[in-house]
Formats: C-alpha cells, sequence, structure tokens
C-alpha cells in the first residue's frame, strides 16, 4: 500500500514538473539604453502634448497662480505684525521689508525699497491685476505721484475688478486692505508690477 502511495505521488510530480516545463517563458526584452542618448523629446509627440502652446500657457498660468497662492499663504501668518520704519521682518515690517520677506520664501528676492521694487516686473494695468502682483501707492513720506508703499494683491474679483491686497500699513500694521477704496488708496495708487513669472 505504501509502494502504491509513493509511485501515486511520484506520478503527480513527474507531470506536474512536464506541464511546467513546456510552458512558455517570460518574455525579456535585452535592451541597452544609453540614457545620455536620448531625451524625453525623442519620445513620440502624440505620447505627452509637449509641442501644444495652449497647453504649455496653461500650465505657466496653474504654475503662477499656486506660486501666488503660497505666498498669500504665507503673508497671512503675520497679519496684525507692527508696522515699523526699516524693518524687514519677522517679527515688525515695513511695507517693501514685508514684500520681500514674503516673496523671499518663493525664491523671488525683491529690492529692499517700494521705489527701487517699482524698477522690477512686467507692468500690469488695473484691470490686469491678478494674484501675486505688486501695487505701488505714492505716500505722505514720498510726496505726491512718487512711490511710497507696496502692497500685494492677494484676491481679485473678476466681475467687478475690485482686489484685495495685503501690506504693512503705518497705522494698522500688516492688514488687508480692499482695491479700490474711493479714498486714500484709490486716489494715491502708481501703477502695478508682476514680478511672478514662468520663466
Amino acid at each position: 500500500m505504501k509502494k502504491i502511495f509513493a509511485a501515486v505521488i511520484a506520478m503527480v510530480c513527474l507531470i506536474s514538473f512536464a506541464g511546467k516545463a513546456n510552458t512558455v517563458p517570460p518574455l525579456k526584452l535585452d535592451i541597452n539604453v544609453d540614457s545620455t542618448s536620448w531625451t524625453i523629446h525623442d519620445l513620440p509627440a502624440n505620447l505627452f502634448s509637449l509641442n501644444d502652446p495652449a497647453e504649455g500657457a496653461a500650465t505657466e498660468e496653474e504654475l503662477m497662480s499656486k506660486v501666488a497662492a503660497d505666498i498669500a499663504g504665507f503673508a497671512s501668518q503675520f497679519v496684525g505684525r507692527r508696522y515699523r520704519y526699516g524693518s524687514t521682518g519677522p517679527k515688525t515690517f515695513d511695507c517693501s521689508g514685508f514684500t520681500s520677506y514674503i516673496f523671499r520664501t518663493a525664491g523671488i528676492e525683491l529690492n529692499r525699497t517700494s521705489k527701487m521694487q517699482y524698477s522690477q516686473g512686467e507692468e500690469v494695468s488695473k484691470e490686469e491685476l491678478r494674484p501675486g502682483d505688486l501695487m505701488f501707492f505714492s505716500s505722505p513720506r514720498s510726496g505726491k505721484g512718487r512711490v511710497g508703499h507696496v502692497a500685494m494683491v492677494v484676491e481679485v474679483d473678476e466681475m467687478s475688478g475690485a482686489c484685495t491686497f495685503i501690506h504693512a500699513s503705518s497705522s494698522k500694521g500688516v492688514s488687508y486692505q480692499s482695491f479700490p477704496d474711493d479714498g486714500y488708496f484709490s486716489r494715491n495708487f502708481i501703477g502695478a508690477k508682476r514680478v511672478i513669472s514662468a520663466g
């Protein structure tokens, strides 16, 4: 009985092994890729939309919007900090000290004074404002028509064109302000610059 049982086990093992021997082995690709000889642009053009300018532009817009949102989020933690002329933070700020401090977190270096920051970036109109843009105003210290104050746009109402900016105000410290305000900031607005770019 034991011999018959052992013979049956031996037959089952032999049949099982023979069945596996006849199966097709998995396909093995023997490709030697020299990583210095190709780039992503060598892939088929329709694999990724690399050459679609509309998609590229949308991606740049999304990137700039994200950078602006990140800066605005970082800036919000300083609301309520006191204003101090000549201060660059983080406990107290003047207006340009605040903008240069918050933009530095995104790797964007701004000049030290509002007047110098006004020489940076691309000029944009009030109608073209978007989050991340810098707005410039005259101040009692600078005199009418001369840059003396800077703020950063954090939100734009696309229907009305009105915006909200964050700044270090001499009277309120770091705070939010609506624009236009039919008052001080509307009267003293000089211009706006875009310093966030995808390039």
